[in-house]
């Protein structure tokens, strides 16, 4: 099901001051860009981790037309948990350091194509991942990428961009190797040096990983890298970003509804860039969805 709307609209951008590196510039484009194209615009800035989701859930649909997350993927996470189960529909302004929703919706970095999408794009129902008491839109993984999540700092981000990833993940392959994530999916046992539960084709900006993915579908795609060497991981780290990690014979794909990290006790578990927890924990699609604009449904439909 999706919608398609055109017209000028009441639109609410909340911001995260402190998504990406010298993004100011590009939210003022982004704004002057909405207010040119005749919509009424009102900036909401977030002070603190859970103001974004506490700011889209007290806004009233009967003044708000289209509500903006301005920021990166952590941001978009907020905003879309207080927007769901509502009507409100949600649009996307990509200002931080990877911008995966940006990049899976085909905008990438275009901050015109993302404000024109406000009033010409189609909406979506998107349902969101539960796990650890947190909504994500996008993914949640175990192992080395969660442990180079947990080592950079917001200063290191705000400093070096997504370079800041690449110095902490090369220390982090010259440590010793991760231990294996266990893990089931829909009751099947499984076991990887690496996995990622995804909503989404894309990682880490455009690269693809798991590329029948898609956001509108009723399950969640689990990618599985099954060596732990630092050899390994550097093959996969160029593997990734030439689009051909699915087709190493190393790697598993599976789908499911339900998955569980069990083991190592204690591991790091990151989603959308965030630490969102430890193993044990439990990953599930939500039963409530958050109605996403998109510049083409095609994309992100089952």
């Amino acid at each position: 099901m999706n919608s398609h709307f055109s017209q000028r609209r009441r639109v609410v951008v909340i911001y995260n001051p402190v998504a990406g590196a010298g993004k100011r510039g590009r939210l003022l484009r982004f704004l002057r860009l909405l207010r040119r194209a005749g919509h009424r615009v009102r900036l909401r800035r977030t002070t603190m981790p859970g103001d974004g989701a506490q700011i889209a859930a007290g806004l009233d649909a009967q003044s708000v037309d289209v509500v903006v997350a301005a920021g990166g993927d952590g941001t978009i996470n907020e905003v879309a948990k207080g927007l769901a189960g509502g009507t409100l529909p949600l649009a996307i302004a990509p200002l931080g350091t990877a911008n995966v929703m940006a990049w899976e919706l085909g905008l990438g970095p275009n901050i015109a194509q993302a404000a024109r999408c406000v009033a010409d794009g189609d909406i979506v129902p998107v349902r969101l991942m539960q796990t650890g008491g947190r909504a994500l839109m996008l993914m949640v993984s175990a192992g080395l990428d969660a442990r180079v999540v947990a080592g950079v700092s917001d200063s290191l981000k705000h400093r070096f961009g997504k370079l800041a990833y690449g110095l902490v993940g090369a220390r982090e392959i010259l440590r010793a190797p991760c231990a294996p994530i266990h893990l089931s999916v829909d009751g099947v046992a499984h076991s990887a040096a690496l996995v990622v539960v995804t909503h989404a084709a894309r990682y880490a900006g455009p690269f693809v990983i798991a590329p029948a993915a898609r956001l509108g579908q009723d399950r969640l795609s689990v990618v599985m890298l099954a060596h732990a060497g630092r050899l390994a991981m550097i093959g996969y780290a160029l593997a990734m970003i030439t689009n051909l990690l699915p087709r190493l014979p190393s790697v598993q794909i599976v789908t499911g509804q339900s998955i569980e990290f069990t083991t190592p006790t204690g591991a790091a578990v990151q989603g959308d860039g965030d630490s969102v927890g430890r193993v044990p924990l439990s990953i599930t699609l939500s039963t409530a969805s958050v109605n996403l604009i998109v510049p083409d449904a095609a994309r992100v439909r089952a």
